[in-house]
């Protein structure tokens, strides 16, 4: 009989926090399932802590692969998987313990297609901030439709609503099979979990949310990189056009467009923030502001807040010294 959830972990030097990640797996409450652990390429520890794991406990599969990113991974991990659904975890991060139970007990008991709880970040091992979400079961187009508007970004004010990540969800498997539904690569788009999220939703009947907090999500001071790239805005712009070509029919009358401007900017805007702590900052801000196509892409924002309208005409007047101060004092 096939496992009720697949939880997939794909793993690039992650010793530090492995292992607990692993065992908030292993020791869930819901038993009936198969954790799929992928490394793709570790120099560190973290084969070896897999395959120690595997020894252990039947429930547990270890494969190695070359280095070719957490998304390609996934998909990797998906077509090895034989759960009712899939469940997706972040090598530094935790399940509570009966999320999974949770989670799939709400899909049974509605026939959902995905189910999504709500998640804490965790700093230092304490609690620092609850993303929680209100019960809701969304059962029409419309409903759906909306959520998925909403998730790419409001209409008229800055944010969005729920979680862009895919980690804080079940899938049903049957669907993202039949439906070919795959990751891209996190080197060729940003946010490549909204647009499969996205993707998923727009092929679901029913979706359920529900206000538990069933996620763990470690906060990293380290995870913007320290090295300037124009990647980054590459993929920001990717991101845009891969929004508008796979959903512009669908969520038109949702006006998609200022909701997608919207996203790239609040997306740009975030990225100025944390470039604003390196010492090179202004060379990040000199490839925004010379890169024609991301200034044409937000040129129709409208700004939200007196800090946003700062933000966006400093960039559209190029004026990145003011900028940088006003970054690194907010």
């Amino acid at each position: 009989m096939k496992p009720k959830v697949s939880v997939i972990v794909p793993i690039y030097n992650a010793e530090l926090y492995l292992e607990e990640c692993i065992q908030s797996v292993l020791h869930q409450t819901l038993r009936d399932i198969e954790l799929l652990l992928i490394d793709d390429g570790s120099t560190d520890n973290s084969l070896r802590i897999c395959k120690e794991y595997s020894k252990k406990d039947n429930r547990v599969q270890v494969f190695s692969n070359t280095n070719v990113g957490q998304g390609l991974e996934r998909n990797f991990g998906v077509k090895r998987a034989v759960g009712e659904y899939i469940a997706f975890l972040d090598s530094d991060d935790q399940y509570k313990e009966d999320m999974l139970e949770k989670l799939y007990q709400k899909a049974v008991e509605t026939n959902a297609d995905m189910v999504s709880g709500g998640y804490a970040d965790v700093y230092n091992g304490n609690v620092i901030e609850k993303h929680l979400l209100g019960n809701e079961i969304l059962d029409s187009n419309e409903k759906i439709k909306t959520a998925m508007s909403n998730l790419i970004a409001y209409e008229k004010k800055d944010g969005y609503v729920g979680c862009i990540a895919v980690w804080d969800s079940i899938f049903r498997r049957d669907l993202i099979i039949s439906n070919d539904i795959q990751f891209l690569s996190e080197r060729e788009v940003y946010s490549e979990d909204l647009l499969y999220k996205l993707t998923f939703m727009s092929y679901s009947q029913k979706i359920v949310f529900c206000s538990d907090i069933t996620y763990l999500y470690r906060v990293n001071d380290t995870s913007f990189t320290n090295k300037i790239s124009e990647s980054v805005l590459i993929r920001i712009i990717t991101l845009y056009d891969s929004i508008n070509i796979r959903f512009g029919s669908t969520l038109k009358e949702y006006n998609l467009k200022q909701r997608i401007t919207n996203r790239t900017f609040f997306t740009l805007r975030f990225n100025i923030k944390k470039a604003s702590k390196l010492s090179d900052a202004k060379k990040f801000y000199r490839m925004v502001v010379h890169n024609q196509r991301l200034m044409d892409t937000i040129k129709s924002y409208q700004p939200t807040n007196l800090k946003n309208f700062a933000v966006y005409y400093l960039l559209r007047w190029k004026m990145i010294g003011i900028l940088q101060i006003l970054c690194k004092r907010s």
